[in-house]
């Protein structure tokens, strides 16, 4: 970036009455990344121009090109007592964005399309020339729609990656697929994709369905309705067994059949014998053990990309 546009950052900050960290917090930056603009050791994307120039109450090209700043320069020279009226005019504009700042921003523009953030649901909406593009960064989602083909991201742990390619193939979390029918019998709906067939038959098969009958059957025959609630719990149980023997991953089936056997037995302490202290205790237990598992995780996949 230029020194003279990153001046112009400089000087729209001011006129605005903001500091770098209340610009920072405004755009969902660092105060660094503000300072590295305006010190031209680095450019703002796309995304925080926009917002920039909504912020600013200035279009992209002034923003850019200084066309707003060369003018003021001109009247500089001509008359100092109305460049004092509009930077106070531009000071009052940018003041009144500046103070809509958890306000959803607009930029709309033949040539630019329609531009909606924002900040405050860290959501940003561009509809194009090049497609529409709809993101969430506090989720770290997003879908992207046009003459490309379709692309979708979910940065989460447990999230998925869709594109579509040129060639007419599907590439969905990094694996390729000649067709959607291809990946459609290869996926479940979730989109987990499974790796043998054992695993897919295992989570194929609708053991919700015989859990609800064999309740039924240990009810009547036996009523046993209140005790019966607990095959409830080995539902979650059956699917991480399912997705053991399919991926492999010891610490996914532990961090999924000990929440489910810690509350089973706390509500079987607590309903059936009356002794819900100290039973309770191992409810704490829980979110300690899911971090360790999400732990153990991340330190393998250190080690494999090592």
């Amino acid at each position: 970036m230029d020194l003279a546009m990153a001046q112009r950052l400089v000087d729209r900050r001011k006129a605005a009455g903001l500091s770098q960290e209340a610009l920072a917090a405004q755009l969902g930056v660092s105060r660094q990344a503000v300072s590295k603009w305006e010190r031209s050791e680095s450019s703002p994307d796309t995304d925080n121009l926009i917002a920039l120039a909504a912020l600013y109450g200035v279009s992209l090209d002034e923003l850019l090109y200084g066309e707003a700043a060369n003018d003021a320069d001109d009247l500089k020279d001509g008359s100092a007592d109305t460049e004092t009226a509009d930077v106070a005019d531009e000071a009052e504009g940018s003041a009144e964005h500046a103070g809509c700042g958890d306000k959803p921003l607009f930029d709309i523009s033949l040539a630019r399309g329609i531009h909606v953030i924002d900040p405050n649901k860290g959501e940003e909406v561009h509809v194009g020339w090049s497609g529409i593009h709809v993101a969430n960064k506090r989720k770290g989602e997003e879908v992207h729609v046009g003459p490309g083909g379709l692309h979708i991201d979910t940065l989460e742990d447990d999230g998925h990656s869709v594109h579509t390619n040129d060639d007419g193939t599907v590439t969905i979390d990094g694996e390729t697929f000649s067709s959607w029918k291809e990946a459609h019998d290869k996926l479940d709906h979730h989109g987990k994709h499974f790796h043998t067939k054992v695993g897919r038959a295992w989570n194929k098969f609708p053991f919700p369905a015989l859990v609800a009958l064999a309740y039924l059957v240990l009810g009547i025959v036996y009523g046993t309705w209140g005790m019966g609630l607990f095959l409830v719990f080995l539902i979650p149980v059956y699917y991480a067994i399912g997705d053991f023997i399919d991926q492999r991953h010891l610490s996914k089936l532990i961090e999924v059949i000990y929440p489910a056997a810690a509350i089973a037995w706390f509500l079987y302490m607590w309903l059936c014998l009356g002794q819900p202290h100290p039973a309770w205790i191992i409810l704490i237990t829980i979110p300690i053990v899911k971090a360790l598992m999400r732990w153990c995780r991340k330190q393998w996949k250190c080690r494999k990309q090592a």
